[in-house]
């Protein structure tokens, strides 16, 4: 085994249990579309926690949502919003082909003799496919060891933590967790959150072209950069939410098809200030301050590394594992940002010590990283040419709190 991907720490004086925490890994299906095309790097970074000082430590390893990428991974090269059990495994399939290294990681784990070891896999916004008891099972046999890997749904609890993705927090990916599944034309099929089916039923056929400019931040900087994408990007949904979306909504009853008062507020806000990240609600923080049942909380799902606290209630916002890079010198540099994930050391279910981890990843394979940002501009023209998708021109909205949107740069 190589040198491992971090420092070794040492350990709490008093102990019994350590959570690995591990958000928006977003492994995809090969080639230069996967979001995580490094599965010897998690293997090795996996396997470090059979290592001292961790050997003798009872581990459980949390993938806390969007582990795998199945949203952007495609069936029989479509993107169907009706995703039944075949669309599911076949999605899992290509992602398990082309990650055997991160299988095997985790067979070596869960094989470690000297101290329990468990994985978990957490329901996210990009991977509700794993709801499906089918794709459990093939994840399991690729594990070869079923009795210690679980599926809690959309959250876990470990004593005093709660450890959630957080799409079910984010208005647009809201999964209604007592219904996963619906009927339609009499088959099982998931019950996808409205924003993940107007992303399936949109854009998903632009992400061969725009895989990379998915990675880049800030969002706002590379809309500035390449304005014909940002016409393009925007004003496919524009399309989509004006014309397409209600046509199909009232000519066919399909579960899919979802209409509340907050999609609507959304979409205003959405379209208003034109911002394209994800986000969660003030849920989180409320039952922070209103409840006093768990000493920690971990989430994921903005891609963005935090810690703050409630008095002695601790949160930690999760970075993600993909390949994310920053844009500076106005577009001309690139430069590949820190991968994050967290730690959490309990006694008797009551956290110690919790703490977020950064670590370097490893270089890009040959061909991942394009030249110039600027690159897939001609064939971004021709599409918009093609499309005549264009959506108005809007002044900036308030933001969720009532605050104008501004541009940071």
């Amino acid at each position: 085994m190589t040198d491992t991907p971090r420092a070794r720490p040492h350990l709490p004086p008093h102990c019994d249990q350590l959570l690995v925490v591990m958000s928006d890994i977003e492994m995809g299906a090969g080639g230069v579309a996967d979001d995580f095309p490094h599965s010897d790097f998690l293997a090795e970074l996996v396997l470090s926690y059979n290592e001292p000082p961790f050997a003798d430590l009872p581990l459980s390893l949390i993938f806390n949502g969007d582990t795998f990428d199945l949203l952007k991974t495609s069936f029989m090269g479509a993107y169907p919003r009706h995703i039944n059990r075949e669309v599911a495994l076949g999605k899992m399939k290509r992602i398990a082909a082309a990650h055997p290294l991160f299988f095997k990681g985790l067979r070596e784990l869960l094989g470690h003799t000297k101290a329990e070891r468990r994985v978990y896999f957490v329901v996210g916004n990009h991977d509700a496919e794993i709801l499906f008891p089918e794709v459990q099972e093939l994840i399991r046999e690729h594990c070869n060891c079923g009795d210690r890997v679980h599926f809690p749904g959309f959250q876990l609890e470990f004593g005093k933590v709660h450890i959630e993705h957080g799409g079910q927090l984010d208005a647009m990916f809201q999964m209604d967790p007592d219904q996963p599944f619906v009927n339609f034309d009499g088959e099982e099929v998931l019950n996808i959150s409205w924003g993940s089916a107007a992303l399936l039923d949109t854009v998903m056929v632009l992400h061969p072209l725009l895989c990379f400019h998915d990675r880049l931040k800030p969002k706002d900087v590379v809309f500035d950069i390449l304005p014909d994408l940002k016409e393009l990007t925007i004003g496919a949904f524009w399309y989509y939410w004006t014309r397409d979306y209600w046509r199909d909504y009232f000519e066919r009853d399909d579960p899919t098809r979802k209409l509340s008062w907050s999609m609507v507020k959304e979409l205003i806000w959405r379209f208003g200030s034109r911002v394209p990240d994800v986000a969660m609600d003030k849920t989180l923080f409320q039952r922070v301050q209103e409840q006093d049942r768990f000493a920690l909380y971990v989430v994921g799902h903005q891609h963005q590394p935090m810690l703050w606290s409630y008095g002695d209630r601790k949160v930690i916002q999760n970075g993600c594992l993909r390949n994310e890079y920053m844009l500076v010198d106005d577009g001309r540099t690139i430069r590949p940002i820190a991968k994050s994930y967290s730690e959490a050391y309990l006694l008797r279910g009551v956290p110690v010590r919790s703490q977020l981890i950064e670590i370097e990843g490893p270089p890009a394979p040959p061909g991942y990283v394009p030249a110039s940002v600027t690159d897939v501009l001609p064939q971004v023209r021709k599409l918009l040419a093609a499309s005549g998708n264009h959506a108005p021109a809007v002044q900036p909205a308030p933001g969720p709190a009532g605050k104008p949107v501004k541009k940071s740069r």
